[in-house]
């Protein structure tokens, strides 16, 4: 039976998992009704279409991974190892459920050459990540080639998602934090 009421936080929180998994084309406006257990009409409360459901969904994911992302990093009060586990933390959280993966990543590769309308939110999910790790990497590097081996990291840690996905197996994301940390460390 579906429920009367719930908030829009709510539906987000419900559908991220199911859009992250199964991806946007394959995911159902009635199968993520039911998830949130709720009439399809009321999607259409908080969210004239699915592409806005979608951009809500890519913004809301990104504005959490950008806040505790640079929550960490600027955080006066970690040693850079600290830092380094609460970010692989996050990593883990983000990116290793069940084997699903990065849902940016997800959303790009699934509707780059369809719509670009999802592209702009993700791009700002990517720069946002890349500007967080040159951060992490400003302490031991020329400024000029922060921005290199940060881009660098996060083109790795897609791959270890990529292949974590193909294979089931997080070894791959776990060494491309490992490969992330060493460089951060320089050592």
């Amino acid at each position: 039976m579906p429920k009367t009421k719930t908030s829009k936080a709510e539906v987000l929180s419900k559908v991220i998992p199911i859009l992250r998994e199964k991806g946007i084309c394959k995911s159902s406006m009635s199968e993520l009704a039911k998830a949130c257990e709720i009439q399809k009409s009321h999607f259409y409360y908080y969210f004239n279409s699915k592409e806005q459901l979608i951009k809500e969904v890519l913004a809301t994911v990104n504005s959490y991974f950008k806040h505790t992302l640079f929550k960490v990093i600027e955080s006066n009060s970690l040693t850079i190892d600290q830092k380094l586990q609460k970010i692989h933390g996050l990593i883990n959280k983000m990116f290793k459920n069940d084997h699903s993966g990065c849902i940016m990543a997800n959303t790009a590769l699934e509707t780059a050459h369809l719509n670009p309308i999802y592209k702009d939110e993700i791009k700002h999910f990517f720069e946002d990540f890349i500007a967080g790790l040159q951060l992490l990497l400003a302490p031991n590097y020329p400024k000029e080639e922060t921005l290199s081996l940060a881009e660098q990291m996060v083109q790795d840690l897609e791959g270890g998602i990529l292949l974590m996905r193909i294979y089931n197996d997080h070894k791959y994301v776990n060494n491309a934090v490992s490969r992330m940390e060493k460089i951060i460390l320089k050592s």
